[in-house]
């Protein structure tokens, strides 16, 4: 079921099914919330599942100023909105910034948390980079940025033919604006969960693909380092979205976990 739920003062768009424990789902950077369906699918079976557009992004509203407080706020809302006990949150990329910063702000909102293709702290440096890889210029198309960036999303020699295989059922209908995505860029222009983390008291495991060319896994090893109890697996063959390439081991790995 598909719905529109008003919290913190805007309106935001919310997939919902299944019975049993909680979960909650957050997709990455410019993403929506159908990029998460190949968990959704497979948990709903088992599992109460939540997944929403991020504020900023898909079908929930876009304020001109957003920040990384503002979608931590948002989850806590949500919870708070459907009244979840204690759920399990799975956040993908800029996803998993958002439950690890809910985590450090609200430590006993949640049982347990996963976290793909995470990293701590940074400075969208993954926007030098894609300006260095243009040639050092500062006026790319931001869509073009995203572009190259996509770049480091997949493992090497993937094909056209098998990113749009990956997509297929899980895309948003909602294009985003060059001015909508210069408004994400500058919600995580400096972010950081290390200064914090000791505030997260419960399990945490974190998955990061092999080949992950945005958060490679060195950016994961910092955050398990700095955890409490946490557990780190590389899930070899696996770009940024584990579980495009690799979802029968992710799955299982999750499982385990929970």
């Amino acid at each position: 079921m598909e719905s529109k739920i008003n919290i913190n003062n805007i309106s935001i768009s919310v997939k919902e099914a299944g019975t049993g424990p909680d979960m909650i789902l957050i997709h990455g950077i410019f993403a929506t919330k159908e990029i998460m369906n190949p968990l959704f699918d497979y948990y709903k079976k088992n599992y109460h599942v939540i997944s929403y557009d991020v504020r900023g992004h898909g079908e929930s509203d876009k304020p001109e100023k957003l920040t990384l407080e503002d979608y931590t706020k948002d989850l806590a809302a949500i919870v708070d909105y459907y009244n979840l006990q204690k759920p399990a949150v799975v956040g993908l990329s800029m996803g998993s910034y958002i439950t690890l910063r809910a985590a450090e702000l609200y430590p006993d909102l949640f049982s347990k948390i996963v976290l793909i293709g995470t990293r701590g702290k940074g400075e969208i440096s993954l926007m030098e980079k894609a300006v260095e890889e243009n040639g050092g210029d500062r006026n790319i198309d931001l869509k073009q940025m995203g572009q190259l960036i996509s770049k480091r999303v997949y493992p090497p020699n993937t094909t056209p033919e098998q990113i749009a295989e990956y997509y297929r059922g899980n895309r948003g209908k909602v294009e985003l604006t060059n001015k909508q995505r210069a408004n994400i860029y500058a919600s995580l222009a400096r972010y950081d969960m290390m200064s914090d983390i000791d505030n997260v008291e419960i399990p945490v495991l974190l998955l990061v693909g092999e080949f992950d060319g945005l958060n490679p896994p060195e950016e994961s090893q910092k955050v398990h380092d700095a955890l409490k109890e946490s557990h780190l697996e590389v899930v070899k063959g696996a770009g940024h979205i584990i579980f495009f390439e690799k979802k029968d081991e992710v799955v299982s790995l999750i499982d385990n976990f929970l």
